[in-house]
């Protein structure tokens, strides 16, 4: 099995130790929630450690059945020495760790400089519009209702819900009029503050900026969770993010902006900020990736079982990956898939239906 674990807290501000697991049944693979363990206090590596033996004691599990562990890059969770993975690894030596691919692409896209002033410009705005008073946030609601304005208020953002600051940013550029509107009528001092900085017209490049690369980072985002989706989909997926980020940056720098609508429309030109952001991006997701140990072998197997060499490094690329694989019996294994016409049938037709719906 394959076991995600997080800390999160629910609705009644408890804190919760969620695991997760992936498994195959002896007909399927299947992903589901192993269970919830209730948290007290300042959680260490050693706590956590105790809760899972503890948990798996009592429903009678066994943690040499643990292939992988994800989890995200908290101390408390990866510690080389006394995180949560090193000791499980202790007393499971098969286990195998990984930080969470979507929460490490998220830590490549961390703001600073002008950037990060820009996004607290815009939030401190929504903020003001939206939690000042509930009189001015109806009153703001009734202008964009007069309007006739595509949406109904502005989102606020928060670091924990991955997707809002990009959401939330496409909103304001889109509410750009209205919001203009709202802050020339409004009598309180911040107002006219805000109103200046929304009148600047670098200002508003870069929010430009900022919501276009925000939207392919939720492209991203979305791209990498669901269910039932292999390791090797989700590398395949970073690695054409990666390429896309080269084709961004040529696209800044020609001014043709063909990837960057909103920036397009703002009618200004780009910065250093910006194609540094985007520079930034690259070498951030080249270092985190660039490790990523995934035999080709073993990224093959899974994407077409037929094309691999039996002969070849395959078994034991994928024994160092999963240590309790008998490479004579996998070689076996391999040529009868290999050699039954019925299952390249259903490979075929599987795949001739995922074109159809696409």
């Amino acid at each position: 099995m394959s076991l995600a674990v997080d800390e999160s807290t629910d609705s009644s501000d408890v804190a919760q130790l969620c695991l997760y697991v992936r498994f195959f049944n002896g007909e399927c693979f299947r992903e589901d929630l192993l269970g919830l363990i209730p948290l007290d206090g300042h959680m260490t590596g050693e706590i956590l450690f105790e809760k899972v033996i503890s948990f798996f004691r009592e429903n009678q599990l066994e943690l040499s059945r643990i292939n992988m562990l994800v989890m995200d890059g908290a101390p408390a969770m990866s510690g080389r020495t006394r995180g949560l993975s090193a000791r499980l690894a202790d007393v499971a030596p098969q286990l195998r760790s990984l930080h969470c691919l979507i929460h490490q692409s998220l830590l490549c896209a961390k703001l600073s400089g002008e950037l990060k002033e820009t996004m607290d410009s815009v939030m401190a705005i929504i903020n003001f519009i939206r939690s000042t008073s509930s009189l001015q946030h109806c009153l703001f609601r009734q202008l964009l209702s007069d309007m006739s304005a595509q949406y109904t208020d502005l989102l606020i953002h928060n670091d924990i819900r991955w997707l809002s600051k990009g959401n939330a940013l496409k909103r304001f550029c889109e509410l750009k009029e209205e919001i203009l509107a709202f802050l020339r009528n409004s009598k309180q001092k911040k107002a006219d503050t805000f109103l200046c900085l929304m009148e600047n017209a670098e200002f508003h490049t870069t929010v430009c900026f900022l919501s276009d690369v925000f939207h392919h980072l939720n492209l991203l985002n979305t791209e990498l969770q669901g269910r039932d989706k292999t390791v090797a989909q989700l590398v395949e997926r970073l690695q054409a993010f990666q390429k896309r980020l080269a084709l961004f940056s040529a696209d800044l720098c020609s001014g043709k902006m063909l990837h960057f609508p909103a920036l397009r429309t703002a009618g200004l030109q780009t910065t250093e900020a910006m194609t540094g952001f985007i520079n930034a991006l690259k070498t951030n997701f080249a270092a985190r990736f660039e490790n990523f140990s995934i035999p080709t072998e073993v990224m093959g197997f899974v994407n077409d079982p037929f094309c691999v060499d039996v002969v070849g490094e395959f078994a034991v690329k994928a024994k160092e990956l999963v240590v309790s694989l008998n490479e004579a019996c996998l070689q076996l294994e391999l040529i009868d898939i290999q050699s039954s016409a019925d299952l390249q049938t259903v490979i075929t037709v599987g795949r001739f239906g995922k074109v159809l719906d696409s």
